[in-house]
């Protein structure tokens, strides 16, 4: 089964990878949820597409323990690396 994957940004630091969890199930099956400590993002995996295109467009913009959230598509790293 393939995972989607989805960055959600600007989270607040006390988020646990369980609250993130909470706040993202209910737009489907979650088949992974990380949080990367210390730099207030993570990313939520789910069972399909669809699940992951509703979560990101209902979750997109909205107000979470006083933050905006900044949800997208997740990009592999490659993409993210700098080129000289």
């Amino acid at each position: 089964m393939e995972s989607h994957k989805l960055y959600v940004g600007n989270i607040n630091h006390s988020m646990t990878e369980e609250n993130l969890r909470e706040v993202f199930s209910g737009f489907g099956k979650l088949t992974s949820v990380k949080i990367i400590r210390d730099r207030g993002f993570g990313f939520v995996a789910y069972a399909t597409l669809e699940e992951a295109e509703e979560a990101r467009k209902a979750m997109a913009g909205k107000e979470f323990e006083g933050r905006t959230l900044r949800v997208e598509d997740a990009r592999p790293i490659y993409q993210n690396e700098r080129k000289p």
